[in-house]
């Protein structure tokens, strides 16, 4: 009768234990199961372009954190806290803005979580005014950051698409001088940075390729649609012998995880016609070992 008890004890304990091992491995999986990254960004988008037509200037300002930076090749440059993006939105919306009463119209092309709590997405937008004209088109590459079960824009790295005759200009100004910073991976991303500019310079696509992940995503205004993947990003590169690139770093910031954001302005002058290009650029960079990769970059050009 002991030694029966003693079995039925132990198979009740063992049975205990297995069901606490099977609700354990559950809630651990519920808590490692990725939210789906294109839910998420559909939703955002939706939220965006209902808040755009109703003016909502709040409500839109309400879909980036507090910290968030817009780089959309204002002339004004980049665009950083809570209160000045409320207050771009205002001038949006406002009677004077040709935007006032618009509609903008967002496509998705790509968007993956590359951190628990980070995600980027890439696309095209089309803004219209009241009679369905279009008053401004262009590409985005923004990172957002995911929290309470949903995503705000960390980073609006968003440029017009713009005639070159419209973008070129005899003189080109000095670039303002690049910010120094204590952060982590700041120097890793300065030296990206003028890497990119030297490989530019040299004429050297596949140098220049190599700065970005394997997996990595252009949206630049010198090619059409998105570029990805470092093979792509290759094989798209070209250059003129008579152009030379330039740009600062004007903003950094420390995602964690391996991750920076950095942000600044560029400029492309040509000696052979004396013209030059100028524009904005935001990009995100992923940290391996001593070296900052270009994890999507998205620059574009001012008027």
């Amino acid at each position: 009768m002991k030694k029966f008890l003693s079995t039925s004890l132990a198979l009740s304990l063992l049975f205990i234990a297995g069901c606490k091992k099977n609700n354990t491995q559950e809630v651990e999986q519920e808590l490692v199961t990725p939210p789906n990254a294109k839910t998420l960004m559909m939703a955002s988008k939706d939220r965006f372009v209902a808040y755009w037509a109703a003016g909502d200037v709040a409500a839109v300002t309400g879909e980036f954190t507090g910290d968030a930076i817009r780089v959309i090749s204002n002339p004004n440059g980049a665009i950083v806290g809570g209160q000045a993006i409320l207050e771009s939105f205002t001038q949006t919306f406002s009677e004077e803005s040709e935007f006032k009463n618009s509609k903008i119209e967002v496509a998705i092309l790509e968007t993956r979580f590359v951190s628990e709590d980070i995600m980027i997405g890439a696309g095209t937008f089309k803004i219209s005014d009241n009679d369905s004209t279009v008053v401004e088109s262009g590409k985005w590459g923004n990172v957002y950051r995911y929290a309470d079960g949903d995503i705000k824009f960390l980073l609006e790295s968003a440029h017009a698409i713009h005639d070159q005759a419209q973008t070129t200009s005899i003189e080109v100004g000095a670039l303002e001088s690049s910010i120094v910073s204590e952060q982590l991976h700041f120097e890793k991303v300065q030296a990206s940075v003028a890497n990119y500019i030297k490989h530019a310079n040299a004429g050297d696509a596949a140098a220049l390729a190599m700065l970005f992940t394997q997996d990595g995503i252009q949206n630049v205004a010198s090619k059409d649609g998105i570029v990805m993947g470092r093979e792509q990003i290759k094989a798209t590169t070209t250059f003129s012998e008579d152009q030379v690139l330039n740009a600062n770093l004007l903003g950094y910031m420390d995602l964690g995880n391996s991750l920076a954001i950095a942000w600044g302005n560029w400029t492309q002058v040509d000696s052979a016609s004396n013209t030059s290009l100028r524009g904005q650029w935001g990009n995100l960079f992923e940290i391996k070992k001593d070296t900052a990769y270009v994890l999507m970059e998205s620059a574009g050009r001012v008027k």
